[in-house]
C-alpha cells in the first residue's frame, strides 16, 4: 500500500473517531468463588448455572441414599454461613430444614454407608471474636439436621479436619485447635461415638489436607495441608506441607517421591478409570493453583485441572466416579 494511502486512511478513522469505544470490564477483585465444576471420569465441566452465594472452606458430602451431594456452611463475602443447598447433577436447590448446625466454616463432612445419613464434625464457629473451633456432631438424614453429639473430648474442637467416606464407614483425618495444636490421627463413627482406628507412629498434625479414599488398596491418602507456624501466634495460619501418607489398616506409611509443591487447602479425588489418586488446585503460596497432581501408585504426573486456580473449595465424589467442586477463594496471600 501507497504512502498516500494509509494517509487517506488514517484522516477517515480521525474523521470517525477512530476505533469505537468500548467500555472497559471492570476488573474482578479476587475473593469467594461461586462456580460449579462437575467431573464426569475423564475432565472437569463448568455447569452454567445459579447456585449458592460464593464461599470457601464449605462442606459437601454425597448422599448416596438420596442421590445429591449437599453442601453446609463456608465462609461468605459477608457472613459465615449456616445454609444447607443440594446439588443433584443439574440444580443447586436450598433447603430449609427445621433444625441446623450453627454456622461454620473448614468442617468435616462425608456419607455414613451403615447408618444412611452424612455426618458433619467440627470446624470454625464464629462467636464475638474470631470463632471458636467446634466439637460437635450433626447428621443429615435428607430432611433435617440432628446434633448427635454436642461436644466432645474425643476427637476434641478442630478446625479444618477432612472426612471421606471409606468402604463401608466414614473416616476423620487431622485438623488443627487454633495454630496451638495439629492433628495427624484417624477416626471412625458408630452412629453413636468416635474412636481412633489408627496407631503411632502418625503422620506430623496438620489442617487442610487433600484427603481421599483408595479402593483398590483399601487405603486413606493424605498430601500435604498446614502444619504448626511456631513463629506465629494462636490465630495464625499454618506452615504449609508437602509430604504424602497412607493408612492401610491401623498403620501410617509415608510415601517418598518427587511430587506437588507443599500446599494446603486442597482437594483431592479418585480417578476409578485410571485407578489413581488426583490432588488439584490449593495455595501452595502466594499464589493459589490449578494444577492437577496424578499419583499412580509409583510416581506422580502433573497436568492442568481446567479449573481457575483457587484455594479451600468443596469438594465430594460420588461412588460412581463422579464429583463435584464448588466455589473456593482465588485472593492471594498467605
Amino acid at each position: 500500500m501507497s504512502k498516500s494511502i494509509w494517509i487517506t486512511v488514517l484522516l477517515v478513522l480521525s474523521a470517525c473517531g477512530g476505533s469505537p469505544n468500548l467500555p472497559t470490564p471492570t476488573p474482578r477483585t479476587p475473593g469467594p468463588l461461586g462456580d460449579t465444576w462437575a467431573w464426569d471420569g475423564a475432565a472437569w465441566h463448568q455447569a452454567a448455572i445459579a447456585g449458592p452465594a460464593p464461599r470457601y472452606s464449605a462442606s459437601v458430602a454425597y448422599d448416596q441414599a438420596r442421590d445429591v451431594y449437599v453442601m453446609f456452611g463456608g465462609q461468605t463475602a459477608k457472613r459465615t454461613s449456616d445454609e444447607t443447598w443440594a446439588w443433584d447433577g443439574k440444580t443447586w436447590k436450598a433447603l430449609s430444614p427445621t433444625h441446623k448446625p450453627p454456622p461454620r466454616r473448614a468442617a468435616a463432612m462425608a456419607y455414613d454407608p451403615v447408618h444412611r445419613v452424612v455426618v458433619l464434625y467440627g470446624g470454625v464457629v464464629p462467636d464475638a471474636a474470631e470463632g471458636f473451633d467446634a466439637s460437635d456432631t450433626w447428621t443429615w438424614d435428607g430432611f433435617d439436621w440432628t446434633v448427635a453429639v454436642e461436644k466432645s473430648t474425643d476427637p476434641g474442637p478442630r478446625e479444618g479436619p477432612l472426612m471421606v467416606t471409606a468402604g463401608n464407614r466414614v473416616l476423620l483425618f487431622g485438623g488443627r485447635y487454633y495454630n496451638v495444636k495439629y492433628y495427624g490421627d484417624a477416626w471412625t463413627w458408630d452412629g453413636k461415638t468416635w474412636s481412633r482406628v489408627d496407631q503411632a507412629p502418625e503422620p506430623p498434625g496438620r489442617a487442610s489436607s487433600a484427603l481421599l479414599w483408595d479402593p483398590v488398596n483399601s487405603s486413606l491418602l493424605v498430601f500435604g495441608g498446614t502444619g504448626l507456624n511456631a513463629t506465629a501466634g494462636p490465630g495464625a495460619q499454618g506452615a504449609l506441607l508437602g509430604d504424602f501418607w497412607s493408612l492401610t489398616g491401623s498403620r501410617w506409611k509415608q510415601v517418598t517421591a518427587a511430587g506437588p509443591p507443599a500446599q494446603g487447602f486442597t482437594n483431592a479425588i479418585w480417578d476409578s478409570g485410571r485407578k489413581r489418586a488426583v490432588v488439584l488446585l490449593g495455595m501452595p503460596c502466594p499464589q493459589p493453583s490449578g494444577d492437577a497432581w496424578a499419583w499412580d501408585g509409583a510416581a506422580w504426573s502433573k497436568t492442568a485441572s481446567g479449573i481457575s486456580p483457587r484455594w479451600g473449595a468443596a469438594s465430594a465424589q460420588n461412588p460412581d466416579g463422579s464429583a463435584l467442586i464448588f466455589g473456593g477463594s482465588d485472593e492471594a496471600g498467605c
